[in-house]
């Protein structure tokens, strides 16, 4: 008995109308992103059926599916797929549209796929390659790329999916369309976090696929059997499915009512699956056994059926819609009926069917429809139990998947060749001599290329435990230095040690000690120890010279170049720098290219030659555009942009660069970075809203502590000022000496100072800082920092006038920052100058011009906070802003016969502020403040200070 199904798609009109307006989006050039989940069985397969097979005729149609063993190491699993149907689809076409296959050749199959890429470039360039393939089909007419049970892929395949979204905006006329299970997205699943990331793109919308309701329900059996439907038969249906098509379907199959309906779906699947022929029930329990799509020839290979008897079995499932034909070979209709039909086998079944796959792919990998074929081998071999071949086929599916630039899924074929290796008798000699120490060490690195720093540093660890260091130096040493750095990475102590023992093991004529010193002097400016760093570099570049190693040669250059221009001498180093740039630039080294450009830019920017550091920083994303490190090295350099027009005051301009540099869709460390940036200038613009969310949202990913490597305190002064503005000033301070706790506190240098001067702005806003022990620890920490050049000089000024409020350090401060041409904190400099030159001297005509400038420059910058206490201080002062502007008259209280001056005064008696404090307030004198305050009492017919504030809440003049 075959199934029936549907012909038409039932109760999805709603769903149907959104994946189609989507659709004449992307065919207008628009872009669209459908998060299509629901259920198993819901229909969303279905959906996306309807949707292609329309859609086929107007647009170019990528169609790949995750499969359940992408979990345990099938890299881009549905990325292969969509690519070789693209491939079998049109070879001619797939030739003329990528003649160069090096950058995708991990995703094509193998007998279109170029040479392997290779380096540390080579995932960036797969990324983009992907990108740009479907721009190429955009050119011509939409594409739609569909990833279905996004629940199953692998990690790569994620990272992926991830950059293609991100990125859309360079496709336009293209579609994403991913499907999955919700019911599968606990909170542990790594997808959840991921689409709830995507799903804020502006792009991209989710689409959540309910049940039917009753009347869909029975408009869905009308379909399936072709006649009105029996009232009790429907009735009985819907009660059992609860509205699951797929349920619904099963019910069918099996008479829908009487007690021999089975009590769960599980029960229904298998009773389709009991009702196949004996051949046809093997059959779908042997595919069942892949978990991925497989092609006749295998299943030829595998099953005991001749020919004829096979094929009908196949087409016998096919007519019962249990299977479904999908190019040269056969998938379940459903995962779901893929599960049945697999438990339906006894475990001794399933072992000496998985032997007979083992043997078949063994004798012809060809006959794999998953990719790669090594990957899905290893499996079937560790899932018969046969150890010896599961570890050989695990050690070569690591292989494969490095090649694939699949780190993640290297990493985990890894971890079963370890789990295997004690289990096996001499594994050493079933993978022809390969050592436990050389299976850690590729642990090591693929651990350290998919962010598994700890496990890296574990299995580091194990590696050095089993070598000889005396025998094996250049072994243990690239070792020591893997972990080295991997201990830097995560905070753990012995990293200096690790170094200093990778140099120590390294003869002075190999060509690694260059690198290793290299690395060994970049840890040494980071703690900082600037002369042992600067010894290192100097090693490292003799080195390289000796050695002929070009490429550690401009590494060290770059080295020395920071340090001696961290000590003042700009214009000596940037020469330097560009020479270690042109030596990476002729080797084609772009990383350590663009690492010279961001330096430079780096530094232009610190000692305040805001013009030449944008420019430079244009320059490193023209060449990360020219070299296709776009992607991943972007905002790095897009962080230096919009650095250079924050500090110029071109915040308009900047915020723009950050919009495109999260457009990138930069790692998530870069991409938290380049939002705090954009709470940042928000917060000057007068937005709370958007730092406070963005501040919850760093928390979230990396705790109370978050420190950024280009700007370790940026969260900490975006927070502190945040909380100052909002008037919580304790919880600011508590920020601020968390801040203080960094353990390489003066290392920071330049990006120390903002913070400081932002804690000495704290006693400005709240006098009760005055004369504390954190006061005191900023005073100290200033003293103790160097101040290099005149970015750092203009700071330490601002710091001292804000301690010690003298009116000659505020106008030195101002003088500093009007030569920098940096108009915010100029602006601030000359508020504080104004109100010493009043507070001080009584001098109003110098106090109008400061607070003339500050104002105009705060109207310029739209910088509301900053333009709210000029323009409080001058109502304060009584000081025209606007030269020629009739003065305000403000608003008294004319029914109380109140002044405006009166009323001002008066909201100060409220507060509690005695006649010297209001005299200070207002830059007037105590007597001046007394008698106020007498016409005051006299006005409102009151004895005292305390009747009078009694009478003022009374009436509710301040709320």
């Amino acid at each position: 008995m075959s199934l029936q199904v549907s012909p038409v798609l039932v109760g999805r009109d709603g769903e149907t109308s959104r994946v189609a307006e989507a659709f004449d989006r992307v065919a207008g050039g628009g872009l669209a992103t459908l998060f299509v989940g629901g259920e198993a069985g819901v229909g969303k397969s279905r959906l996306v059926a309807e949707f292609t097979g329309r859609a086929g005729a107007k647009a170019t149609v990528l169609c790949g599916g995750c499969v359940e063993l992408g979990a345990e190491g099938l890299p881009f699993a549905p990325f292969v797929a969509a690519l070789r149907g693209l491939a079998a689809a049109d070879p001619a076409g797939f030739d003329r549209l990528l003649p160069d296959r090096t950058d995708l050749a991990p995703l094509l199959p193998g007998s279109v796929r170029g040479p392997a890429p290779l380096g540390d470039d080579a995932r960036p360039r797969l990324f983009e390659g992907v990108l740009a393939l479907l721009g190429k089909l955009a050119v011509e007419r939409p594409v739609v790329l569909v990833i279905e049970d996004a629940h199953w892929a692998d990690r790569s395949s994620r990272d992926l999916l991830d950059f293609l979204v991100r990125n859309q905006s360079a496709v336009p006329g293209s579609m994403i369309v991913v499907t999955h299970r919700s019911e599968e997205l606990n909170r542990a699943h790594p997808l959840r976090p991921l689409l709830a990331e995507l799903a804020r793109v502006p792009w991209a919308e989710r689409l959540d696929l309910g049940r039917l309701g009753k009347r869909d329900v029975v408009n869905l059996v009308r379909h399936i059997l072709g006649h009105e439907p029996d009232p009790d038969l429907v009735r009985s249906v819907y009660q059992r499915s609860e509205g699951n098509p797929l349920f619904v379907e099963a019910l069918l199959d099996c008479g829908g009512t009487g007690s021999e309906i089975p009590a769960s779906l599980e029960d229904l699947l298998l009773s389709r699956i009991d009702r196949l022929p004996p051949d046809a029930a093997y059959v779908a329990g042997l595919i069942g056994l892949s978990e991925v799509t497989v092609c006749h020839a295998l299943l030829s290979a595998v099953t005991e059926l001749d020919e004829r008897a096979l094929s009908a079995a196949v087409r016998a499932a096919v007519d019962a819609n249990v299977l479904v034909v999908k190019g040269e070979g056969y998938r379940f209709r459903h995962a779901l009926i893929g599960a049945a039909a697999l438990s339906n086998l006894m475990p001794g079944e399933r072992q000496a069917l998985h032997k007979r796959y083992a043997a078949a792919m063994a004798a012809d990998p060809t006959l794999s429809a998953g990719a790669p074929s090594v990957t899905e081998l290893a499996q079937h071999l560790y899932r018969a139990g046969d150890l010896p071949g599961a570890l050989c086929a695990a050690w070569r599916a690591a292989g494969e998947a490095q090649r694939l630039l699949a780190y993640a899924e290297q990493l985990q074929m890894l971890d079963r060749v370890l789990e295997l290796w004690p289990l096996v008798g001499d594994a050493c000699q079933e993978l022809g001599g390969v050592e436990y120490a050389t299976v850690l060490e590729q642990a090591v690195e693929a651990a350290g290329r998919a962010g598994e720093n700890v496990r890296g540093e574990h299995f580091a660890t194990l590696a050095l435990a089993e070598i000889d260091r005396d025998a094996q130096r250049v072994r243990a040493a690239a070792l020591l230095d893997q972990r080295a750095r991997l201990r830097a990475q995560l905070g753990q102590p012995g990293a200096l040690e690790d170094h200093r023992e990778a140099v120590r093991l390294v003869p002075a004529d190999h060509p690694a000690r260059g690198h290793l010193l290299n690395s060994y002097a970049a840890r040494l400016m980071e703690i900082p120890r600037a002369d042992e760093a600067r010894d290192a570099a100097d090693a490292a570049l003799e080195s390289a010279r000796h050695n002929g190693e070009r490429s550690a040669e401009a590494s060290a250059l770059i080295t020395l170049a920071l340090l001696d221009a961290r000590l003042g001498d700009l214009d000596g180093q940037l020469p330097r720098l560009q020479r270690a740039g042109a030596i990476a630039q002729t080797l084609g080294e772009h990383r350590v290219h663009l690492r010279a450009i961001h330096e430079e830019s780096a530094l232009l920017r610190a000692f305040g030659r805001l013009d030449a550091a944008e420019a430079k920083a244009r320059d490193g994303l023209e060449v990360a555009r020219k070299t296709g490190l776009q992607r991943a090295f972007g905002a790095l350099h897009s962080l230096d942009l919009a650095g250079a027009l924050i500090d110029g005051g071109r915040w308009d301009e900047a915020m723009v660069a950050l919009e495109q540099a999260l457009d990138l869709g930069p790692a998530s460390a870069f991409r938290e970075h380049l939002l705090c940036l954009k709470g940042y200038l928000a917060l000057q613009w007068g937005d709370f809203d958007l730092p406070e969310r963005l501040l919850v949202r760093a928390h979230e990913q990396f705790g109370d502590d978050v420190r950024f490597t280009l700007d370790p305190f940026l969260v900490a002064r975006l927070e502190t000022e945040l909380r100052v503005m909002q008037g919580r000033y304790g919880e600011g301070r508590s920020v601020l000496e968390r801040a203080l706790g960094h353990p390489n506190l003066t290392s920071a240098g330049r990006l120390l100072w903002p913070l400081l001067v932002l804690g000495s702005r704290l006693a400005d806003h709240d006098p009760s800082w005055r004369g504390t022990e954190l006061l005191t620890r900023l005073r100290r920490i200033a003293a103790e920092l160097p101040v290099t050049g005149p970015v750092q000089l203009a700071f330490s000024r601002l710091f001292t006038a804000y301690t010690d409020g003298d009116r000659k350090d505020w106008e030195a401060a101002a003088d500093a920052w009007r030569e920098l041409g940096q108009p915010l904190p100029l602006a601030y400099a000359c508020l504080g100058a104004a109100a010493a030159a009043i507070t001080a001297d009584g001098d109003r005509e110098a106090a109008t011009e400061l607070l003339r400038e500050a104002h105009g420059l705060a109207e310029r910058l739209s910088a509301k906070p900053l333009r709210d206490r000029v323009t409080d201080l001058a109502r304060r002062a009584r000081i025209q802003l606007v030269p020629g502007a009739p003065e305000a008259a403000g608003n008294g209280h004319p029914r109380l016969g109140l002044t405006p001056r009166e009323l001002e005064i008066l909201r100060l008696v409220t507060a509690g502020k005695a006649n010297r404090e209001i005299a200070d307030e207002l830059f007037i004198s105590a007597k001046t403040a007394s008698v106020h305050v007498s016409n005051i009492l006299g006005k409102l017919g009151v004895a005292n200070r305390v009747e009078a504030a009694a009478t003022a809440t009374q009436l509710g003049l301040f709320d």
